[in-house]
């Protein structure tokens, strides 16, 4: 199957996904060394969630009914996934708190904002 162009295509995609997850993780883990950021946490939380739901989505669409067969353990981490994205706010409750953030900052501070995280 690998050999088939739009299989590969959705094998980067989701590396792609898995690779943003992780950096926005570790941007949250960062924040976590001195005091709490909650811009960069919540920025985590929106990326992660987004890459979560993306990915299964992929996951699921690569292994066909397969993935949601009681042998396949895909289905188990897929609804992990989605359970996990819903856990302390979902993207869109963190997305509405980052743009709270950054209308906040008014016209001269929303560059700085954004760059800083």
């Amino acid at each position: 199957m690998s050999k088939f162009q739009a299989v590969q295509q959705q094998v980067a995609a989701l590396a792609g996904q898995v690779a943003a997850a992780g950096g926005a993780a570790g941007m949250a883990a960062e924040a976590f060394a001195g005091a709490p950021d909650p811009v960069r946490i919540a920025c985590a939380k929106v990326r992660t969630g987004e890459a979560a739901g993306i990915a299964a989505g992929i996951a699921h669409q690569m292994h066909g009914a397969m993935g949601y067969s009681q042998e396949h353990s895909l289905h188990l981490l897929a609804k992990r996934l989605w359970a996990w994205r819903e856990e302390f706010g979902n993207e869109a409750h963190w997305s509405r708190r980052l743009g709270a953030a950054a209308l906040h900052q008014g016209a001269d501070g929303l560059w700085p904002f954004i760059a800083a995280a």
